[in-house]
């Protein structure tokens, strides 16, 4: 990827327009849906649930999230994974972001205060366009509103991180926000995965999945899975990277 498409490829997939699953701790397997769904049942209620879970997230003031999205065009396999945290803006207070970024292997962490965003490539920090899609959930409840899915499945409770899920699976059209600066620049139907919490109907995680036939390029598929974690934690603090502090101080 030439470095001048750098900056607005992290603006693009940073901003939460993209999904994925757990790292370190925080781990969820996908997989385990995928053997299930000859189990999967009508779910009369399921699209409905959704939407609540969607609206349980206008309460968050900050939240961490993991995304991993994989792209495969004949051969060729672009992964894009990012783990961070956001806050998000008030009448008072603009939005905070810190993120770390690996994209084709390459890493570039990312801060944003407001208006001030930086990524850095190597040893040095580069100015940004700022983020702007803070609620990527938004994109999934946009795609349900303009191309309600004709049937709502569920699949067998799982288990994401320590949340026990209810899991619900439909069919919709990609509006495009969802690819985070893939290739597709018309909207693809997408098999969208849900997980609910059982407990709190708090909405946990996404996976979408597509596969789409482009002219001259042959069959590109897509997976991104997005996991939201720590809603409203207490004395959440982002502090400015001490590299970049450095370097807006030189002279």
């Amino acid at each position: 990827m030439r470095k001048g498409k750098i900056s607005a490829v992290i603006a693009a997939l940073a901003g939460g327009a993209v999904l994925l699953a757990g790292c370190g701790n925080l781990v969820s397997n996908p997989a385990l849906m995928r053997q299930s769904v000859i189990e999967r049942t009508v779910a009369p209620q399921g699209l409905q649930q959704v939407e609540n879970a969607i609206h349980s997230m206008s309460t968050l003031q900050n939240y961490q999230v993991k995304a991993q999205i994989q792209e495969t065009t004949e051969r060729n396999v672009r992964s894009v994974d990012f783990y961070g945290t956001i806050v998000l803006p008030t009448a008072s207070s603009p939005v905070q972001i810190s993120m770390d970024e690996t994209i084709g292997g390459n890493n570039y962490p990312l801060y944003q205060n407001g208006a001030f965003a930086y990524y850095e490539d190597g040893n040095r920090w580069k100015p940004m366009t700022p983020i702007t899609d803070l609620r990527p959930w938004q994109s999934l409840f946009d795609a349900i509103a303009k191309n309600p899915p004709q049937v709502v499945y569920q699949l067998p409770q799982q288990t994401v991180v320590s949340w026990l899920c209810n899991v619900y699976q439909f069919k919709t059209l990609d509006l495009g926000s969802l690819i985070g600066g893939g290739k597709l620049v018309k909207p693809q139907e997408s098999l969208y995965t849900v997980w609910v919490d059982a407990n709190d109907g708090l909405l946990r995680q996404i996976e979408v999945q597509s596969t789409v036939g482009i002219q001259g390029v042959g069959t590109e598929s897509m997976n991104a899975t997005e996991l939201f974690f720590n809603y409203n934690a207490q004395n959440t603090v982002i502090g400015i990277p001490s590299g970049l502090v450095a370097q807006i101080e030189k002279p």
